[in-house]
């Protein structure tokens, strides 16, 4: 979510572009939840429906991100709220998954750490750096390319995060 903290809890271009690609048939086509909605889904509605009710589902999720969510915490907050609300291949939330895989606080990690821990949130067994190190190392890239090109990091962060490993 590139535009977390430009959007008010619901990102209409991602949203529409993730629609259109889904009905094109393209599998690679994203979601288009924002981490707001995300939090909801996995808060108060759910991750299961399909149809009608996939539909109805969305716009819920849409609404209380929007309505509910966005207006009663900080987008720090909401952060919080996601990192600590996931199960990340043998641990729960951040904090648990960097003393798993790194035997250190959350706080202590580098920029390759917490770039393999954040995406581990889009498939947590898959980019598990124990079972799948490959797969985690290709999926920490991705991320560190990702917050290079949206300008968290610098080019020099980059590289030096890029070309760390893990064994």
């Amino acid at each position: 979510d590139s535009r977390f903290f430009q959007h008010n809890g619901f990102d209409l271009p991602r949203f529409g572009k993730a629609v259109i690609g889904q009905l094109l048939g393209h599998s690679d086509a994203g979601g288009g939840s924002t981490l707001t909605m995300q939090v909801v889904k996995n808060t108060y509605t759910s991750t299961e429906a399909s149809g009608i009710e996939w539909i109805i589902r969305n716009f819920t999720d849409i609404s209380m991100s929007v309505f509910n969510v966005e207006k009663t915490y900080t987008k720090e907050q909401i952060i919080e709220f996601y990192v600590n609300n996931h199960g990340l291949g043998g641990a729960w939330g951040v904090e648990e998954a960097s003393k798993y895989y790194f035997n250190k606080s959350a706080k202590d990690m580098n920029l390759a750490e917490a770039a393999l821990i954040a995406g581990m949130f889009q498939a947590p067994n898959a980019y598990n750096p124990y079972s799948n190190p490959e797969a985690a190392t290709k999926r920490r890239a991705t991320v560190l390319n990702l917050m290079y090109k949206h300008g968290y990091i610098t080019e020099e962060d980059y590289v030096k995060a890029v070309y760390v490993s893990y064994s």
